[in-house]
């Protein structure tokens, strides 16, 4: 039995060739086709300790953790990302931060930008979070997540609600505060793959 998968959709169908046969009543067609089925939709969990930069400077989660889980579906990648900040070593680096992606993020599909810096102009929102200020719930919130690369490689940056003292579009060394023993950033993200 000889079934192709469609271009767009995924869908396993007969060629041209069985379409001329008599192959809705075939057995073997509906046993091809659920296999493939199966086969596409069986994908894999993925896990990985991403960079974790600043623009001048690197942060650093002390004894904390950095985690990334994620698909990738045919192209398009889907997961979440956790920093936790545990003393010892908790450092606020210098400037705007970013996260490593796992894939470089297909400039063509989505607007990327190029540099980390408080300038995000018209870029692609990829996802969102939440940034967990364990000593100010006023600092605590939500944002936005868009992304930038540099240098070959994708990193997910962080662009926060507004905020009483607010100084910066972009979650840093110093914005909202800096960051401290038990804060925590989790976030979501999807995008198409270069």
């Amino acid at each position: 039995m000889v079934v192709n998968t469609t271009t767009y959709i995924g869908l396993s169908k007969p060629t041209e060739d069985e379409l001329a046969k008599d192959w809705t009543v075939t057995p073997d067609l509906v046993e091809d086709n659920n296999t493939q089925i199966i086969d596409k939709c069986d994908v894999n969990l993925q896990s990985r300790t991403p960079a974790f930069i600043g623009r001048s400077g690197n942060p650093s989660v002390g004894a904390g953790s950095r985690s990334l889980e994620f698909i990738d579906y045919e192209g398009f990648v889907v997961g979440t990302g956790k920093l936790i900040f545990t003393n010892p070593g908790v450092a606020t680096g210098t400037n705007e931060w970013g996260v490593e992606l796992p894939f470089v993020v297909n400039s063509t599909y989505h607007v990327v930008g190029t540099a980390l810096n408080d300038a995000p102009g018209p870029l692609h929102c990829i996802g969102e979070g939440y940034y967990y200020d364990s000593s100010a719930v006023g600092t605590s919130g939500t944002f936005a997540v868009d992304v930038v690369t540099v240098a070959g490689v994708s990193y997910a940056r962080f662009i926060s609600e507004t905020f009483a003292g607010k100084g910066t579009r972009i979650i840093g060394s110093a914005s909202p505060v800096a960051i401290a023993d038990g804060d925590r950033i989790n976030f979501s993200f999807m995008f198409k793959k270069a």
